[in-house]
């Protein structure tokens, strides 16, 4: 897909002459439509958060031709974003609050053509900075091994310092027992968290 690029910044230039506004008007509507995002910005500066989309905004725009630029800081902002407990469904969210923000505030000079642009670009955006996530997330497998060797030898360290023989095999496959399913559940929050 290619983006028409001389049409989003012209576009662009539009929003960036109501920049408040802009901003002012994408968190109303994200609050308003998407009420389960609220708690993700207690205490955070709005203020400065709304300099740091318009902010990004401006970046991603100016650098529509800089595949390698984009794409790292794209990325780089996809994995910052975990931190914050963004997931994968918010992404709609944002982008469909932007769309509306757009079309609310250009009025009649909002079309079909620029929707389609716009969204297009942003599925392009949104994806970038998904794959950011998913390369900054330890895989599930890679996590359960480091937490069964880490729980193994510190149950291996406990048992050689005060257990005798039997006992203590005993004692290791029960442990061992516990540990694979703390594990398996910890497993099951993590998927979930991640789907």
């Amino acid at each position: 897909m290619s983006l028409n690029i001389p049409l989003i910044r012209s576009s662009f230039d539009v929003a960036k002459s109501i920049a408040p506004q802009v901003a002012d008007t994408f968190y109303e509507f994200l609050f308003a439509d998407y009420p389960a995002v609220i708690p993700m910005f207690e205490g955070v500066a709005m203020e400065k958060q709304k300099k740091a989309l318009l902010g990004s905004l401006v970046f991603i725009v100016d650098h529509l031709e800089d595949g390698e630029k984009l794409t790292n800081y794209l990325k780089s902002m996809g994995a910052r974003h975990l931190d914050y407990g963004t997931e994968e469904a918010h992404y709609d969210a944002v982008g469909n609050t932007l769309l509306k923000t757009f079309r609310t505030l250009f009025g009649e000079n909002w079309n079909d053509e620029l929707e389609n642009c716009w969204a297009d670009a942003y599925n392009v955006i949104a994806g970038i900075m998904v794959e950011g996530a998913r390369e900054a997330t330890p895989e599930i497998e890679d996590l359960s091994d480091a937490a069964k060797q880490v729980a193994a030898k510190m149950v291996m360290e406990a048992l050689e310092e005060s257990i005798d023989g039997e006992l203590k095999e005993m004692m290791r496959v029960r442990v061992r027992r516990l540990l694979l399913q703390l594990i398996k559940e910890e497993e099951k929050k993590l998927l979930k968290k991640a789907a």
